[in-house]
This record gives C-alpha cells, structure tokens and sequence, in this order.
C-alpha cells in the first residue's frame, strides 16, 4: 500500500480512536519485542495471551476490546477470522462486565432554576456567560460535549421560529450513510432566562470584539488569545455551574448533562424517537435503554421544550 493511500485509511480514523490506539499500540509493541514474534504477523494466541497478560493487570473490558481494533488497525490480516478473540473477550465480559457509568441521574429542575436567574447574559462575566450557556446548550440538545465544540458561527441560522445549527465537523457517530447533527432551538418566551436561541445570540454579540478573524467557532476562551476551545474546556464550565447549581460533581461529571436531559425528556412523555433523533442515535440503538434511562434523583422542539417547561 503506497505512502498516500495510508494516509487516506488514516484519515478513517478519529483523533481522539488514534490517540487510544497509540496508548495501546505502544504497550503492543513492548509486548512483542518482549516475546520476539512479527508486530505485523502476529498468531492468535499471542495476541489473546497479550489480552489476557493487560486483563491479569486490571484492564476492563471495553480497554481490551480498543487494544483488539488497535492491533488489528496494523495487522496483515483478519485477527478476528477464526472467532477466537471474540471469544476470549466475551469471557472478559462476563467475568468483568462494563456497567453503566451511573444508576440515577440528577433533577434538571433546580439547575434550570439557578441557570434562570443568571440574567441577561450580557450583565454577567465572561466565563459566567459561557457557563449558562453551554450548559443551557448540552440540556437542550442532549449532544456530547465533542458536537457543542465543533458548532461554527458560520453554520447557525436564525428565523423567527428560532436557531437551527448544522455540525460540518466529523463527530464519533460520523459514518458513510448517516446525518449530521442538526440543533434546533426554539425561542422560549415563556422564561427569557432559560431561552437558549436567545442566550446563543446574546453569547454571539458579547464576544463578537474578543473573537478573531480566523476563530468561527461559537465558543472561545475566556482568556486572551480568545482562541476556540475543545470538548475538555466546555465540559470544566458544565462542571462549574452544575456545582454551583447543587449538583454533587464528585459523583456527576459534565457528561452527565446527556443522562439527565434525555431521562428528563422520558419522564415527561417525549416519544423514544425523538430522543433518539436528538441526541444522534440510530433508529434501532438500545444505547439510551442501557445506558442513559436513568431514574432522577427527588418533534426536536418537543425535546427542547420538554427540558425547559
């Protein structure tokens, strides 16, 4: 395979897949020129004895199953043909089952009740503005942190019904086939301070002298050079406020915003279909059943409105 074709099957890759496969490609490679066998050739039996060696060390299942596709990102052939690391792997599970990250999920009622009083938007500091926002953001939408990290200004329109954001961007559920992200937001005029379409444009005027030229995406640091921030910058701020609101953030991270969104969308009859549109999941996808239905702690517009009502 020539230099430029790699390249291309590389690009196939997310940054944040490569980054793990690096991790895990790197005790791969200690591994073999420890046992002195082919990085590119390897047997089956040396790669589920390289499995077994990391699972005797600790590692869970879902870390293995990243150091299969890692190992087989750079292998000569199928290492997954005769069914047998599949198999060892289904051992794995069994014996040390992935299970979700949380079994109840916070109220979004008193968060909601804190974000409300934090106006106007443009009377607030700076980082207390971005706060309101994002997190207004991530409950409305039910997106990952990752997707409001990539929302340009330049793919936002407004109407008179409210904002719609499209995301050009690669995301984790990218794939031949599948839809971007589209974020609807209506303009909630029932209670100005929790009206996202309203907060995103008032954010949009009060950083519009800080951004440069070169920075189109919609949120940006808080401190000079004002240059866009990643999902990890965003998800300090929904922490921050999640804090400030009475959320226990030593059991609840800024990801939780997804749990307690869709779970409160759920309570309040938002059909399963819905949910699953907004918050970027295949018709069929178990994944909020398994994962994110979590009982609370004491149309796309449905879901939004469902949040904020």
């Amino acid at each position: 395979v020539s230099e430029a074709s790699v390249d291309v099957m590389v690009d196939s890759i997310t940054k944040s897949t490569l980054k793990q496969y690096e991790c895990n490609l790197r005790s791969w490679w200690y591994y073999v020129h420890t046992n002195g066998f082919d990085i590119f050739h390897p047997k089956t039996s040396d790669i589920i004895d390289f499995l077994n060696h990391r699972f005797q060390e600790g590692a869970k299942y879902s870390t293995l199953n990243t150091a299969r596709a890692s190992i087989s990102s750079i292998a000569s052939s199928d290492i997954n043909a005769d069914g047998l690391i599949s198999r060892f792997l289904r051992g794995v599970f069994k014996q040390r089952s992935t299970k979700p990250k949380y079994s109840t999920t916070w109220n979004v009622i008193p968060v909601l009740h804190y974000i409300e009083r934090l106006h106007p938007l443009k009377q607030l500091k700076f980082k207390n503005a971005a706060e309101k926002v994002t997190t207004l953001l991530a409950l409305t939408t039910a997106q990952r942190l990752q997707t409001l990290a990539l929302i340009r200004l330049e793919n936002i329109s407004v109407s008179n019904f409210g904002l719609s954001k499209t995301i050009t961007d690669q995301i984790k559920t990218s794939k031949p086939g599948s839809f971007q992200p589209e974020l609807i937001l209506p303009f909630y005029k029932e209670k100005p301070g929790l009206c996202v379409a309203s907060a995103v444009l008032d954010y949009i005027e009060l950083t519009k002298d800080l951004r440069h030229q070169r920075t189109r995406n919609l949120f940006i640091a808080t401190t000079k050079p004002f240059d866009a921030v990643t999902a990890q910058t965003i998800g300090h701020w929904v922490k921050a406020l999640l804090g400030k609101a009475g959320i226990d953030t030593n059991q609840f991270t800024a990801y939780s915003t997804r749990h307690a969104a869709v779970s409160a969308a759920h309570s309040r009859g938002v059909d399963i279909a819905t949910i699953r549109r907004c918050a970027g999941w295949a018709s069929g996808s178990q994944t909020f059943f398994k994962f994110y239905n979590r009982p609370i702690q004491a149309p796309n517009d449905q879901f939004a409105r469902s949040i904020l009502q």
